[in-house]
């Protein structure tokens, strides 16, 4: 034989851009927070304003307002402003469908 047979090699193609991947690293890390969690998931039931959240969640204002600026930065919510008071809903509920999959896992459901 004069030379090796050479193995061919199948080029697997990349299921997201590299740039993806990226991208949902720092959504997943603003998403590492449990107050941000729960928002979500109460934002996924019904729109609530700011105060709202406040009262459900029993934390401060301030608390809540700088949660809901990083899920507004990660695009994960909107606002809707009606006069002085603010409203916020979630832009696609399946954003918190890991966390009822993690939720039923621990169950042992």
């Amino acid at each position: 034989m004069a030379t090796a047979a050479k193995k061919k090699t199948k080029k697997i193609k990349q299921p997201l851009p590299r740039t993806a991947y990226r991208r949902n690293a720092e959504t997943y890390k603003i998403l590492a927070n449990p107050k941000r969690l729960e928002i979500l998931n109460l934002l996924r039931e019904q729109e609530m304003s700011c105060e709202e959240l406040v009262r459900t969640l029993g934390v401060s204002k301030a608390n809540v307002s700088q949660h809901l600026a990083l899920l507004r930065y990660a695009d994960l919510v909107t606002v809707r402003r009606e006069g002085t008071s603010a409203y916020y809903n979630i832009i696609d509920p399946r954003i918190v469908e890991p966390c009822r999959i993690l939720h039923q896992l621990a169950l042992g459901k």
